[in-house]
């Protein structure tokens, strides 16, 4: 009697292992599996950015374009600035906000995807950082 008592808990453990619920634990702990339908966060898809010498980016003529990664249009300078937003359609632009050093920062929200824009930092010098729209 005493032999079978020790033998029931190894098969049914024997059967749990089996069933596959094991497997199951492991495959969702896979971080590799999901990857390639993860969509890029809006930080993640951040890019960097170096402005001209009286504080617009992108530098010349181009405009940068929001995407569907973001809802707003974020900064992050290597050095305290004031920041605006400007629209390609209209030329309008948004009040200077002011973006701490090292810090993300709203330079314009609920943005359309799509939409060209144009970052004017106040004053003059180049600017630095990062931007995710």
């Amino acid at each position: 009697m005493r032999t079978r008592s020790r033998v029931a808990p190894f098969a049914l453990a024997a059967v749990v292992l089996g069933s596959g619920l094991g497997w199951a634990t492991t495959a969702a702990a896979d971080p590799g599996s999901a990857a390639p339908t993860v969509a890029l966060s809006c930080y993640g898809s951040a890019k960097s950015y170096t402005t001209d010498s009286v504080g617009l980016w992108p530098t010349g003529s181009g405009f940068a374009y929001t995407t569907s990664n973001c809802a707003d249009i974020n900064v992050k300078p290597t050095t305290t600035r004031r920041v605006r937003v400007c629209w390609k359609t209209s030329g309008s632009c948004n009040a200077y906000r002011n973006a701490p050093a090292g810090q993300w920062t709203v330079a314009a929200s609920d943005v359309l995807d799509g939409s060209g824009y144009w970052l004017d930092f106040e004053g003059t010098g180049v600017s630095r950082g990062q931007v995710a729209a």
